[in-house]
Formats: C-alpha cells, sequence, structure tokens
C-alpha cells in the first residue's frame, strides 16, 4: 500500500541573518493510510518543523518529498499547496487558531466556503452536524470567547473535518487542556482513527500518548533517533482505560452544565454571517489563520 507522505532525507534550514539555523537534519519517515503516527520529542527538536513540513505549510530546504504521490519542493507554486490543504488535508493546533469574529458554525463553515463545493445550505447542515459530532451541537452560535479550552479545541477538530480530509496534522492538540478535556479530545480523535480509518500525524512531548499510536517516531535536534511499532495489545489497553477514565469522568457533568455563565449570550454579538461576505483585507486575523491553513485567498 503507497504511504500517504513519503519522506527521504529531508532537510530544513531557517536563515537567521547571515547563519544558517537546521531545524531538520536527514529526516526519513513514511505515513501509511490509517495510521496514528506520533512525532515525540522535547521542545525544540523539531517535531513542529517536521509536522509543517509534512502539511505543507513548510517546505524542506533539500531532501524527497511525496504527498499523495506529489512531489514537494521549495519549489512547488503556492497555489498547489493551498490546494492541497484546502481540499485533503485537516490541520489541529494547540492554540486553536479560531477567528475570534466567527461563531462555531461559521469557524466550521469556512473552509468549505474557501473550497466552493458546497452550496450555502449544504455547508450549514455538514457543519452543524459536525459540532453535533463533537458533542457541541448546543454551542454553535457560541464564539470563541464564550468557548472553554476543551470545546474551543472540539471546534478545531470539526474544522478540520470539513472538507473531509485524507490525513489529519495535529501539533500538540492537547497540550493546554486539563485532564478532563484531554480525555474527551484524545476520544474525539481516537474514533477518528479506529472507526473512521483516518489517518493521523500527531505531534506531542507528552509520554502518555505513545500508547494510542500505531508507530511512535522520537526525534531530536533535527534527527530521527528510532521507530517504535506499538503492540495492539498496548493500544486497546490504552483504548479500554480511556473509556474508563470517561465513565469516571463525566460524573457532575449534568450539575456542571446547570451552571449561569456570566458572559455575554450569543444574541450579544453580531454573527459574521450578517456582516456581509468575505473580505479578509479588512480582517487581519481571519487573513493570517487562513493564509496558514488553506494558502493565500483573492478577496
Amino acid at each position: 500500500m503507497e504511504s500517504i507522505v513519503s519522506c527521504d532525507n529531508i532537510h530544513k534550514t531557517y536563515l537567521l541573518g547571515v547563519e544558517g539555523v537546521p531545524a531538520l537534519r536527514g529526516v526519513d519517515v513514511d505515513v501509511n493510510p490509517g495510521e496514528l503516527l506520533v512525532v515525540y520529542g522535547t521542545s525544540g527538536g523539531g517535531k513542529s518543523t517536521l509536522l509543517n513540513v509534512l502539511g505543507t505549510i513548510d517546505t524542506p530546504t533539500k531532501g524527497n518529498m511525496f504527498l499523495f504521490g506529489k512531489r514537494v519542493t521549495d519549489q512547488t507554486p503556492d497555489s498547489e499547496l493551498a490546494a492541497l490543504r484546502c481540499q485533503r488535508i485537516g490541520f489541529v493546533f494547540q492554540s486553536f487558531n479560531l477567528i475570534s469574529a466567527m461563531d462555531a458554525l461559521e469557524n466550521v463553515s469556512l473552509p468549505m466556503m474557501i473550497k466552493g463545493s458546497l452550496s450555502s445550505s449544504e455547508i450549514k447542515k455538514r457543519a452543524m452536524a459536525l459540532l453535533k459530532d463533537v458533542g457541541l451541537g448546543h454551542r454553535v452560535h457560541h464564539f470563541p470567547s464564550m468557548l472553554s479550552g476543551g470545546e474551543q479545541q472540539r471546534v478545531t477538530i470539526a474544522r478540520a473535518l470539513a472538507n473531509e480530509p485524507e490525513i489529519l496534522f495535529l501539533d500538540e492538540p492537547t497540550g493546554d487542556l486539563d485532564t478532563k478535556n484531554t480525555l474527551i479530545i484524545m476520544n474525539i480523535l481516537l474514533r477518528l482513527n479506529r472507526e473512521c480509518g483516518l489517518t493521523m500525524v500527531m505531534v506531542t512531548h507528552d509520554v502518555y500518548m505513545k500508547q494510542y499510536a500505531h508507530r511512535v517516531i522520537y526525534i531530536r535536534d533535527g534527527k530521527v533517533g528510532k521507530t517504535e511499532a506499538v503492540h495492539s495489545d498496548v493500544r486497546q489497553r490504552a483504548w479500554n482505560e480511556l473509556q474508563e477514565s470517561l465513565r469516571k469522568a463525566n460524573i457532575g457533568v449534568e450539575e456542571q452544565k446547570k451552571a449561569v455563565s456570566v458572559r455575554r449570550t450569543p444574541e450579544d454579538y453580531a454573527t459574521f454571517s450578517a456582516q456581509g461576505p468575505l473580505n479578509l483585507d479588512e480582517d487581519p486575523e481571519m487573513q493570517q489563520v487562513v493564509d496558514v491553513l488553506f494558502g493565500h485567498q483573492q478577496s
């Protein structure tokens, strides 16, 4: 079976003044269909750089990289990479990267609006379904500032799934979350992998995350030290423990939902859709998020 991503001797060097700073040094890695690949290492080791290269947010300085059978280099046109990211790749970041002027429904709708293959009613229907799938059917008109960190990350996951990607890139998706929200997010992600066969690459420095993977690659100082296969028994035990922890954590959830929020209600905000068509030139925050996820869009 052909790999979704195949990298051979990948280097990435950033210029700092006249000096070259190597971030990746001769990395070899393949990502196979349906697997969860964990990239593990300490901060500054090159994990996020590798993820950005694999996801075409960045391009390699040297080496051979193939994504969906197509070679990617620093000479590949931005328009081609943007099309790949929009149509076939999903991203989930530690920092969420939600657009503050959009409610949850609009944030999830954005990738479909940019792709342009669905009608407005189809986009709304799919966005609603995705938010319901991640347990936020009751939060569709809430803005990021009105959501907890865990809820924002669930919106991010729903947005990443909007255009039915073939691979999901996850950069420390639980890094800023508490234990309970980490359990919820990992349950969503693992179900997507286990039940839907969605391929995933997850960067983490959390040793506990390794047990969920099919394979773990260890990266340090820009080099892959080793690749380790995780036995199916280990994965199954970790899954069972996750389900048990979720059952225990759900005690008292209904009482928490009854707590009255002191934040403004959605009716106090003008929805983005009521403000007219997309005009990225007037919203630098939106332009930055769109550029990272989908490439530069013409207004």
